[in-house]
């Protein structure tokens, strides 16, 4: 194929980046076979041959939303007898000691991994080795576990596992934890995710929530981790402003500290929270009629507690693969849910979309009642745009 003189320097630049991911992948396979040269190889199974006993679950360098997609699978676990362990680090302790479904908790520093003290269990399961960024981690904290049995999802390095799950192309989250179950010898078509909200925390937002009248509660959580998946402040304002207009409503917007402190008081009825702990957010999640949210820990949150909810996606891929989307493999589940896919070129955000979605959510309900409802909301069902069923 012949290029012409203003399409060189584009051709170019992707042979340039394509040979960069070829050397970074070589040179990440090989720090992989460095670090597990010292793992004893592992003979192959189908199934592991053992009854329910401790199963341990590395969890570094990951979110809290990660966290709630897999919460379902722990709760299967515990429920079937198995002492469920999670390797994780200081900032996910308070979360993951406050799961009823998690028996022990490890805190290590991703940074001096070496330091950890040998864990004592039965079964590692490494969930992430088929994400690149993830697999040497996985491999380097199987040196730190004494264990009779390791299983992987996915990854490149096969040796230490004596189970490795491989994976379909664009897969949901919860599709290699049922196959490990399979793997542990109990099938399951389906999974939830499980949250059980703090007594504490459920006492102090129901104190704040009296204050307020009885209107509409929309939690709105707009920020994420990466500068992409975030609403701006301008977007942030006119959904606000096109939900007041629609809704009669009390606006609860949710994030970190210092993502907060970029706002101030837009209007009546809105109110920042700036929680110390995350189980506060999550008691007040539990609480709302309608929850917003950027790809974040908030939409999965909201589908443990099978809340109504508006996600707002960007679309991107994993390990430079467009048959791994993110806007597929973490689609959040849920019987009232409404995923709106975004992107920097075809997809913009929009917040008329957005307010669409979040009108027919809410409407939902009432509508499957009486279909020719009235009030705030339309009384013809509101399709909206670029919007995946759960």
């Amino acid at each position: 194929m012949s290029l012409s003189l203003s399409e060189l320097p584009g051709a170019l630049k992707r042979l340039n980046r394509q040979r960069n991911r070829y050397l970074h992948e070589q040179k990440r396979r090989f720090r992989l076979v460095l670090s597990a040269m010292l793992l004893r190889s592992a003979n192959k199974h189908e199934k592991i041959p053992q009854a329910p006993q401790r199963v341990v679950f590395p969890f570094i360098n990951l979110g809290i939303g990660d966290a709630v997609c897999h919460t379902g699978l722990w709760r299967k676990l515990k429920d079937l007898g198995y002492r469920v362990q999670i390797i994780a680090e200081t900032r996910s302790e308070v979360f993951f000691k406050g799961l009823d479904c998690v028996d022990d908790v490890f805190i290590v520093d991703v940074n001096h991994i070496d330091r950890l003290e040998k864990i004592d269990s039965d079964i590692v399961i490494s969930m992430y080795s088929w994400m690149q960024r993830k697999e040497l981690l996985e491999i380097k904290l199987l040196s730190r576990i004494n264990y009779s049995y390791a299983i992987s999802i996915g990854g490149w390095l096969k040796r230490p596992y004596h189970i490795t799950l491989d994976l379909a192309d664009n897969f949901h989250i919860t599709d290699p934890q049922k196959q490990l179950l399979a793997a542990l010898g109990h099938p399951c078509n389906t999974l939830r995710y499980w949250l059980n909200p703090s007594s504490f925390s459920d006492a102090f937002i129901k104190d704040c929530l009296q204050k307020y009248a009885k209107k509409t509660l929309i939690v709105l959580s707009p920020f994420a981790s990466v500068s992409e998946r975030t609403m701006t402040r301008q977007q942030i304002f006119d959904l606000i402003a096109k939900l007041q207009h629609s809704v009669d409503c009390n606006i609860f917007i949710t994030g970190e500290k210092h993502q907060l402190a970029t706002l101030d008081h837009a209007s009546d009825n809105v109110f920042i929270c700036a929680f110390d702990s995350l189980w506060h957010t999550l008691s007040l999640v539990n609480k709302a009629d309608l929850v917003i949210s950027v790809e974040t820990a908030i939409v999965h949150v909201a589908c443990a507690l099978n809340k109504k909810l508006v996600s707002i996606f960007y679309s991107t891929n994993i390990n430079y693969n467009d048959a791994l989307q993110s806007n597929t493999i973490f689609k959040p589940i849920g019987e009232n849910v409404r995923q709106i896919i975004v992107n920097r070129t075809t997809l913009p955000f929009d917040t008329d979309k957005v307010l669409q979605a979040s009108l027919a959510t809410l409407a939902a309900d009432r509508l499957a009642i009486n279909p020719a409802g009235s009030g705030n909301c339309s009384s013809e069902p509101l399709e909206p745009a670029i919007v995946a069923g759960s």
